[in-house]
């Protein structure tokens, strides 16, 4: 791999604390039967209603958390520079001292927590968000500014985690305003499951990410959830009577009906065991790699956005981004680490 790149990424930081949920206890620590499937959670919590119930999360590790750092990790480690602006900790917080030397970490505020309950399919997230709260244009611009030479002259630019950065769209106005147009460089969007923001807000961000199109190649990454609620939000503001279940969708037409409504450069969606991505003029897709027991499950989308970033900047087919996404996801899920024969 030819990673001779720099990209920028922002603006949230998370310290993420990892558990399972223990079904049955034999004896003191690990010697636990932890529940393996989220519907087996929520059965255990929706018997407790009208009475109440105790639940044991064991501990499994902590470590560096957010969209954005765990992006800037990942990039890094296959050997870009990175420029990393995010919730880090004043002063720097002692887990994220543990990024990578190739990543210039600049702090804004404090991270939140996020507790993380994974299973073998899928995972729940308990977020402490409000330090994020201060993230916005005033508070960061001194930090902007102070770096700016090397932030605008990136390769890509990355801006993750909408949903919890409530100030994030006068944030990507002010860096519109301030990227060159240059259609070799790259912005891509991590939205980061926007369930709670209103449809208003969610069509608002779209309308604000196809602006960036006119200078730059757009790219917009999904979890398969997150493209059936962006359907959702475009199919209304069609104003049409025909109710579509997104659900019942394959990810390449989710792909393709979203591409085409936003004009969004790329659209890129997956889940567990496919993937999919979509142009205006091309659509590709890749099957496999599902981890039947994942090791980890939390950051794995992060990896995944990382490894197809990095494929476009190296110009490979769209074909090719998305079997390198997956396959760095994968081998993350599988193993908690980064895949090294991928490494230059």
């Amino acid at each position: 791999m030819d990673n001779d790149f720099s990209v920028f990424v922002g603006f949230d930081g998370f310290i993420d604390h990892i558990f399972a949920a223990v079904d049955q206890r034999f004896g003191p620590g690990n010697n636990f039967q932890k529940i393996k499937k989220i519907h087996q959670f929520a059965e255990r919590i929706a018997n407790a209603s009208g009475k109440s119930t105790n639940i044991e999360l064991f501990p499994i590790e902590q470590r560096i958390g957010g969209n954005g750092p765990i992006l800037a990790q990942t990039i890094a480690f296959y050997g870009s520079q990175v420029q990393l602006m995010g919730a880090l900790g004043t002063p720097l917080n002692a887990i994220f001292q543990r990024l990578s030397p190739k990543i210039n970490p600049i702090s804004i505020g404090n991270p939140g927590t996020t507790n993380a309950i994974e299973f073998e399919d899928g995972k729940l997230l308990l977020g402490v968000t409000y330090p994020l709260d201060h993230i916005k244009l005033e508070n960061i611009l001194p930090y902007i500014q102070k770096n700016s030479e090397k932030i605008f002259a990136c390769n890509a630019f990355c801006f993750t985690n909408w949903t919890m950065v409530v100030h994030l769209n006068e944030i990507l106005t002010f860096f519109w305003n301030h990227i060159q147009e240059d259609r070799q460089k790259f912005c891509f969007f991590d939205l980061a499951d926007p369930e709670k923001r209103s449809a208003n807000d969610i069509y608002n961000v779209l309308q604000l990410i196809q602006l960036y199109s006119q200078k730059c190649t757009t790219i917009l990454g999904l979890n398969l959830k997150e493209a059936e609620q962006i359907a959702a939000v475009l199919q209304k503001r069609q104003l049409t009577e025909n109710v579509v279940n997104f659900k019942q969708y394959n990810i390449q037409e989710l792909c393709q009906f979203i591409q085409a409504q936003t004009k969004i450069d790329e659209v890129l969606v997956h889940d567990i065991a496919h993937c999919a991505a979509a142009t205006s003029s091309n659509v590709s897709y890749v099957d496999g790699f599902f981890v039947e027991h994942p090791k980890t499950t939390t950051g794995a989308g992060d990896h995944f956005n990382a490894g197809y970033l990095l494929a476009k900047l190296q110009k490979k087919s769209l074909h090719d981004c998305l079997f390198q996404a997956h396959r760095i996801a994968g081998h993350f899920v599988a193993t908690g680490t980064c895949l090294r024969a991928a490494r230059p």
